[in-house]
């Protein structure tokens, strides 16, 4: 068997050179993640809605919503959390609560969506609220998106009768029109409006709408910038879309797993056993993660395959309430991932705050497929980032299987001419046992393409 070769086959460090920085997404992680940190807000969290990432300016922002049961009370508000230094910063006071947030790191913003049909726009520099501008609606203001070719916040009334979407000049501030959900002007929507997101190759807002009089499990609609008008609606095959973010190959996916290909507008795959509401894609690993109830569901980007599921909360039996998430939002620079896990409290300290993970670990063979002729086998790079563990080791054909190299927490090493199709690579964190299938991180597939 040419895997003998393996055995004798020298095993290469790999110095941590620009050549040796991974950023291709491949392979099967089945675990890896770690709970870095819990940042314990100093009001409590009591119950939250969006959050929002601003990766340039490092910073996390958490739509607060107060404690109105507390004594004294705690006012709604926007937490702001370091994501480099994973510390709270402060909490910039609202006089009602926010929804949908957003920052335009540029113009230095934050836009958020309140209860009473607003829309603050806050100075990420001072923290100090510089507009507020209405949306003429009955009730709250809530999710919205950035177009910053034409400078337009599109954000949603989704609790209005019937629900709009507002077009917000980010120049004049104040809203340059409204699209109604009233079956005329826009679908009829039977269940409120949802997420909305651009998309600047396609030059379009899709927005999930959970339920309309056409679908009645809920489409995702396409926006025109420039004519204010939906040009074409996607029915989805799950039922009831709500958080939605664009990912890699033109895609959308939506929080109850449909993966919508926008040249086609056709759902492309369903990926199963996900759920949640607000959803983020982070783009440093290419992976979704859906926000929802005590879990965290994370899927790769690419292959739509659903890798693992974090434990971010606890049930309560009544009346405790439950630990759970509702939102989270990723840094893609470090790939630390802030989750809000509120529970309902009294007073200071009650809540759980904002927990940081961090991204586990990847395996990648390159090519994938190798190219060979005729019957031979073929020659592969095999690169791996495992952040949590200090030293790893790969096996081929199982976790105890032949040792292929045991090195650092970041590397690659260039196989022999023996890689057959199908040839399963194990990475293994021995940093504190041996290898085997409890310390199994990722695993990553062989194929060959005569």
């Amino acid at each position: 068997m040419k895997l003998r070769a393996l055995l004798r086959a020298p095993i290469i460090l790999c110095a941590l050179t620009p050549l040796c920085h991974l950023t291709a997404q491949q392979g099967q992680p089945i675990g890896g993640y770690k709970l870095l940190n819990t940042i314990v807000l100093p009001s409590g969290l009591a119950g939250n809605d969006i959050s929002w990432v601003d990766t340039a300016n490092a910073r996390y922002y958490l739509a607060d919503r107060g404690n109105a049961t507390a004594s004294p009370a705690i006012a709604p508000r926007i937490d702001v959390i370091d994501t480099a230094l994973e510390q709270f910063v402060t909490s910039i006071p609202l006089t009602v609560a926010a929804n949908g947030i957003l920052a335009i790191p540029r113009a230095h913003e934050l836009w958020a969506g309140l209860n009473d049909s607003t829309v603050a726009v806050i100075d990420t520099t001072t923290n100090a609220i510089t507009h507020v501008i209405s949306t003429g609606g009955k009730s709250r203001a809530d999710e919205l998106a950035y177009d910053p070719d034409d400078r337009l916040i599109l954000i949603a009334n989704d609790r209005d009768s019937p629900p709009f979407l507002s077009f917000i000049s980010t120049v004049a501030y104040s809203v340059v029109k409204t699209l109604p959900y009233d079956g005329t002007s826009a679908p009829k929507s039977t269940g409120g409006l949802e997420q909305t997101v651009w998309d600047g190759v396609a030059g379009k807002f899709y927005t999930a709408i959970p339920a309309t009089s056409n679908n009645a499990n809920g489409e995702i609609d396409e926006i025109d910038p420039i004519t204010k008008v939906v040009t074409r609606s996607f029915p989805t095959v799950c039922k009831g879309p709500s958080g939605l973010a664009l990912i890699p190959n033109q895609r959308l996916i939506t929080a109850c797993g449909d993966v919508v290909d926008v040249l086609s507008g056709k759902v492309v795959t369903t990926v199963l056993n996900v759920s949640g509401d607000e959803i983020w894609y982070n783009p440093g690993d290419q992976r979704v993660y859906f926000g929802g109830s005590q879990k965290v569901y994370v899927v790769d980007a690419n292959s739509y395959t659903l890798l693992t599921a974090l434990v971010v909360g606890v049930p309560a039996a009544a009346p405790a309430p439950a630990q759970s998430t509702h939102s989270l939002a990723a840094d893609s620079d470090n790939n630390e991932v802030f989750v809000a896990v509120s529970a309902s409290g009294t007073g200071t300290g009650s809540g759980v705050g904002i927990q940081v993970w961090r991204n586990g670990a990847t395996l990648t063979i390159t090519p994938n497929p190798i190219a060979v002729t005729g019957g031979a086998d073929g020659t592969a790079i095999i690169s791996w980032d495992a952040p949590n563990a200090t030293t790893i080791e790969v096996h081929v054909l199982s976790p105890t299987g032949p040792l292929f190299a045991r090195l650092g927490s970041r590397g690659r090493q260039l196989t022999g001419p023996w890689v057959s199709e199908g040839l399963t690579f194990y990475l293994q964190d021995v940093s504190n046992g041996p290898a085997g299938p409890q310390n199994t991180l990722a695993t990553a597939v062989a194929h060959l393409a005569p």
